[in-house]
């Protein structure tokens, strides 16, 4: 009964109007005694919520005395508020577009975001704005499935590579339409091993422990960087075509001398459970 009256409350229904019409579903045509004991209502606003629900057409009376009540079929109730509520969201977001349109847009080319749920949101635009090419390095496979269906689903017309650390491919499974890569050791940049001393080891800065995820490039338009702060995910955009043009370039280049992984979805999953076995093995000698 409680969850029902809060999803009566999500679609639009006040807390005792909800809990008066569940009331009524419940005991079928009635009286306001009743209606009062069951649904716990205040009985000076019983009748007041009554009257409101009959404006809305949820109830029927029936003349009499004392007058009778009864609940109009839940599947009509839920199916009005259902439309009121997405009429409402609809003009919502008609009349914020109209206030963004409106408002003076200040062009940032960097954007900070947290939680998963919103890096998801970012990283589906990025990838839907890939006109030609998508690179990915990743040095967390985890993180990379969990974002993942983006990325797979634009590999059907577009390019799509993804770049791991050497060994960092071990247990993925191929998707179609995309390239993986293992890189060796890339010492271009100022004579530094890139992948051993930039980006895959942890940084420690002001006593915050900072890991690289997942780096996305979109062409050489847009860069996405996800990474972890003493544990939690964050994210980095970045418009900057000073740097969106470097990362782009030097990313194309890590993957022209990186060994491409050509092994069948088939072998993939015998490496899997290879690993699988190694890592039962190492819990049973324990």
């Amino acid at each position: 009964m409680d969850s029902a009256i809060e999803n009566l409350a999500r679609l639009g229904l006040k807390e005792y109007e909800a809990k008066i019409y569940v009331a009524l579903v419940g005991l079928g045509e009635t009286n306001v005694r009743r209606i009062h004991e069951a649904s716990g209502v205040p009985r000076p606003r019983v009748y007041d919520v009554l009257h409101a629900l009959d404006e809305k057409g949820f109830i029927e009376i029936r003349q009499g005395s004392p007058l009778m009540y009864r609940a109009v079929r839940p599947d009509i109730v839920v199916s009005f508020l259902k439309k009121d509520l997405d009429t409402a969201a609809s003009e919502s977001v008609k009349t914020l577009e109209a206030l963004s349109v409106d408002a003076q847009q200040d062009y940032s080319p960097i954007w900070y975001v947290h939680s998963d749920w919103t890096i998801q949101r970012n990283l589906e635009m990025l990838v839907e704005d890939v006109t030609s090419e998508l690179i990915v390095l990743c040095f967390n496979p985890e993180t990379l499935a969990k974002f993942q269906e983006p990325v797979t689903f634009i590999a059907k017309d577009r390019a799509v590579k993804i770049l791991f650390p050497e060994g960092g491919a071990d247990g993925i499974v191929p998707r179609e339409g995309i390239r993986y890569f293992e890189a060796g050791t890339h010492r271009d940049f100022f004579g530094v091993a890139v992948f051993e001393k930039i980006f895959s080891a942890p940084i420690h800065r002001e006593g915050a422990l900072f890991k690289l995820e997942c780096i996305l490039i979109a062409d050489d338009r847009e860069s996405m960087l996800i990474y972890s702060q003493n544990g939690k995910r964050m994210a980095v955009i970045i418009t900057l075509p000073f740097i969106t043009c470097v990362q782009n370039r030097l990313f194309s280049q890590m993957i022209e001398e990186a060994r491409e992984i050509t092994g069948s979805a088939e072998k993939t999953g015998e490496n899997t459970n290879k690993i699988g076995r190694k890592s039962h093995q190492k819990r049973s000698t324990k």
